[in-house]
């Protein structure tokens, strides 16, 4: 039997990417090694959304391209794939395979062109874990913000069938998986012929066999009501609202081409706490942007203090060929940068500590995800909304939801007892 190796870099929608090509290569007769130096096709998802993760990207695939061995071949796929295409090869000698990310949906194609000797026997089910497990809704972007490379290595906007994506969700509840997290790279933009995004989460939710349903992610400008009062409604809807808000200032959300200002987010963020008072509600913050002076970063600071989210993903900005911020001339100087990167993640990880340490003492309901491999072995979950958690007892197993209480936490992690 042929093995395959993947590594991954970027996005959850990547991931799915990943995940699904390796169900079709397991239906080819691939097995999966985590060893690249036993594996007969190396396989790489790349992000380009900053220019450091193309480094690493490439980095790695300068690596397996040195060791893989004799016979071996290299594929490079995604976003960075999209955005370079073949002068890889002649960047790293080695690359086998050069295919873009708005090529994926026709990866079965690549696949008979380029493994013609594979078969089709099924050899398992590829799936991200015991219980829970990625489907794509959408794929691409209209919103062109200044900053991100990601419509024009996606491509525009595009929403999969709701037929399609239940279908799709029903043969992952038969492989045992009871979470389901929905993406696409504006999900709230969803529209399959009149069918917008909380009609889908509905059809999901109504499938047997599904204990919850995530998504991500979100555009603020097309967060409705109707999506916040469904989430409210539907106890299969995960209390988790993750909106990137990306500035403070109104003038750097204009620059960035946003299309709401920071008074709209506050707007939407009041709404979610009305209809879902205790939604984890997490975000996207970017700092540097062109011409951002310290008055824009302190309004920045200030949505992050008014709003107190549970936890941020937070970057220095990086100039990305291709988009219109790189055409702006007004750079921030690295250190400043830093610095400001720095002051955001000490505000960030203290809120983020107060709001676990203020689950404490509460009862809380957690979905079982797994088991740790090492260390003292205890049960991982996660809460209806974002929290991680750990619990220790007997009688448990993979995909049980349980009403626990928390008693201690690490900062980041809530440790359980069961009720």
């Amino acid at each position: 039997m042929p093995y395959c190796f993947f590594q991954t870099f970027g996005c959850q929608m990547n991931v799915a990417d990943s995940d699904e090509l390796q169900r079709m290569l397991s239906e080819r007769g691939y097995l999966s090694t985590s060893n690249p130096n036993d594996a007969d096709l190396i396989i790489v998802n790349t992000c380009s959304v900053r220019d450091h993760a193309e480094q690493r990207a490439k980095t790695r695939i300068a690596e397996f391209a040195r060791q893989k061995r004799k016979g071996a071949r290299l594929w490079v796929i995604g976003c960075m794939a999209e955005r370079l295409g073949d002068t890889l090869k002649q960047e790293i000698t080695g690359i086998d395979t050069v295919i873009g990310a708005k090529a994926i949906d026709k990866m079965d194609q690549y696949l008979a062109r380029y493994l013609p000797g594979s078969t089709d026997e099924h050899t398992g089910i590829v799936k991200k874990s015991e219980v829970s497990d990625f489907v794509a809704v959408m794929r691409g972007c209209n919103n062109y913000c200044a900053y991100c490379i990601v419509p024009y290595v996606r491509g525009p906007e595009m929403s999969i069938s709701a037929d399609q994506i239940t279908e799709s969700v029903r043969k992952k509840v038969d492989q045992g998986i009871c979470e389901i997290t929905l993406l696409g790279q504006n999900v709230n933009s969803y529209n399959d012929n009149g069918i917008d995004f909380a009609d889908l989460l509905v059809k999901v939710a109504a499938i047997d066999g599904i204990k919850r349903i995530r998504f991500t992610t979100s555009h603020p400008k097309d967060c409705s009501e109707k999506l916040i009062k469904t989430i409210a409604d539907n106890q299969k809807l995960c209390h988790h609202f993750h909106l990137p808000f990306q500035a403070g200032s109104d003038r750097i959300l204009s620059l960035m081409n946003r299309r709401y200002s920071a008074s709209q987010y506050l707007d939407l963020i009041d709404k979610i706490r009305q209809f879902v008072p205790d939604a984890d509600i997490t975000t996207d913050i970017l700092v540097g942007f062109p011409s951002e002076t310290e008055e824009d970063f302190e309004q920045t600071l200030s949505i992050v203090k008014k709003v107190r989210f549970t936890t941020a993903f937070m970057f220095a900005y990086s100039i990305r060929e291709g988009t219109k911020a790189a055409e702006m001339t007004d750079n921030i100087d690295e250190l400043v940068k830093i610095s400001r990167l720095n002051r955001l993640i000490d505000l960030q990880t203290a809120i983020t500590r107060q709001i676990y340490e203020q689950t404490v003492g509460k009862q809380i309901e957690i979905l079982i995800s797994g088991r740790q491999e090492k260390r003292d072995k205890m049960w991982m979950g996660i809460d209806n909304g974002c929290k991680r958690t750990l619990l220790s007892c007997e009688n448990v197993k993979a995909g049980m939801i349980l009403n626990v209480r928390a008693v201690k936490s690490s900062g980041m992690t809530l440790i359980c007892e069961r009720v």
